[in-house]
């Protein structure tokens, strides 16, 4: 067992080695075979395998899922109706309201244990969702995530992450910003702490800590790699693992070039139905045997539907997720029968900015157990003021008000003036989509030495 740091874990030891026990359950090791076998399947191989998948789900969502009995009773299916993914369009899209308002429907009554976790999520659309995963299809994601390191080979070696967990109290102003995991030899890194000031601190613990792997949100990554680069400090990892924003191919091509390496990104969702990940060439490719994901034609590009392959707790059948592909114009040299995509958009890496000079792209947190709340937007044109602006549903207390008021001053900072704003609807952007961040003084931001990360977008 790898010793500790001497900085005291700000998750506590045990903590951390039961979110590593709960990640590789007995089922880890299975799903990293099976899905060593999935990745060479020639596509006939590959459609046979979806197939099987998918019948099994239809016919135990049937069984078993009071949401899809009562819509497939209403449009005459039966389960013998759907055998292979074209059969899919036989059933309607699934949304995020949908899923809201049919919650308990669509949750297997016999699945359901002390080891299922409800994820939460605003998502692109500002409209926070829950989710449930089963142990089981948890034990999955982590093996497909794995798979992508490996290719990069990464074996479980020492590794920073630098992405949106709160890993010191936001007040905090002096370092430590970070705390070790022993469980998988990784160094937890606030990204929110990250800036000019407090870059310098941050370099010192990564020369000493020495790791291999970088896994980050990409504008942390990137913002890492423009203080290295500022300081002229060469440093070099074996991969970078980006994901939970767009990477530009400016953003990439900057990363690889200050750390001597190449980055690898994954796409994925906290609803799980899809997942887009780089491979060894530097190009995207859908996780075919992750779930069955439908490109549907929008405008100039396609919309990501996904259908679960692995959570039979709560199966979420050709789901909407918001988030667009623009089409391949080249197969991948790699030899993958994995579809391939030039590029995803969808995830923003709009960000808050706090008196103390930190940049939060994440607003998960702000809204994790707030119930009853429909649309939510973070709006910033004041250093030390935040506004909230939500669409509550009928059902909205002043509880959870105070605990929406309550969450935003924890995870952003304790200087900032919050105001929350009851509307009835929030604007859309000049393109139609929502924006869950709106951040006025990002316009007006004095550019560092290498342009800052929403200018690289």
């Amino acid at each position: 067992m790898p010793r500790f740091d001497l900085e005291k874990c700000h998750l506590g030891g045990l903590e951390l080695w039961l979110r590593y026990w709960y990640r590789r359950g007995p089922r880890f090791a299975y799903y990293q075979q099976q899905l060593k076998k999935t990745s060479r399947l020639a596509p006939p191989e590959l459609e046979r395998f979806q197939n099987r998948k998918l019948q099994a789900l239809i016919t135990q969502s049937y069984q078993h899922i009071p949401y899809y009995r009562d819509l497939m009773d209403q449009l005459k299916l039966k389960p013998h109706d759907i055998q292979t993914k074209q059969d899919l369009r036989k059933l309607p899209f699934l949304t995020k309201k949908l899923v809201t308002d049919n919650y308990d429907k669509l949750i297997h009554p016999h699945k359901r244990n002390f080891l299922s976790k409800v994820a939460c999520t605003s998502g692109t659309t500002g409209s926070p969702g829950k989710f449930m995963r089963s142990f089981d299809s948890i034990n999955f994601e982590h093996a497909a995530v794995w798979r992508q390191w490996q290719f990069a080979g990464d074996t479980g070696k020492r590794r920073i992450t630098l992405r949106g967990e709160v890993v010191v109290p936001m007040a905090q102003s002096e370092p430590p910003y970070w705390r070790y995991n022993p469980a998988n030899q990784e160094l937890l890194m606030c990204g929110f702490h990250l800036n000019e000031k407090t870059g310098r601190a941050y370099i010192e613990k990564i020369l000493k800590f020495q790791p291999e792997i970088l896994s980050s949100y990409p504008s942390n990554a990137y913002r890492l790699a423009h203080l290295f680069k500022k300081h002229r400090i060469n440093y070099r990892f074996q991969a970078v693992f980006t994901s939970s924003e767009e990477l530009s191919p400016r953003m990439k091509d900057y990363i690889e070039a200050v750390f001597q390496t190449q980055v690898y990104d994954w796409y994925g969702q906290s609803e799980r139905v899809a997942a887009i990940a780089h491979c060894q060439a530097g190009r995207y490719h859908i996780q075919e045997d992750y779930s069955l994901v439908e490109l549907v034609p929008h405008e100039q590009q396609f919309e990501i539907v996904g259908t679960h392959l692995f959570n039979d707790l709560m199966p979420l059948i050709r789901y909407r997720t918001g988030d667009m592909v623009s089409p391949a114009l080249k197969p991948c040299r790699c030899g993958s029968s994995f579809r391939c995509v030039e590029s995803i958009s969808g995830r923003s890496c709009a960000y808050i900015l706090t008196p103390e000079g930190y940049k939060i792209s994440a607003a998960n947190h702000i809204f994790h157990g707030v119930e009853h709340l429909l649309e939510a937007q973070l709006y910033q044109d004041h250093p030390e003021v935040l506004t909230i602006y939500y669409v509550p549903d009928t059902d909205f207390t002043n509880d959870d008000r105070q605990k929406l008021l309550t969450n935003a001053i924890a995870n952003t900072s304790p200087r900032f003036q919050v105001i929350l704003k009851e509307v009835s609807h929030i604007a859309r952007g000049a393109n139609g989509k929502f924006q869950s961040i709106v951040n006025l003084l990002a316009q007006h931001e004095p550019l560092s030495e290498m342009p800052d990360v929403l200018s690289a977008v």
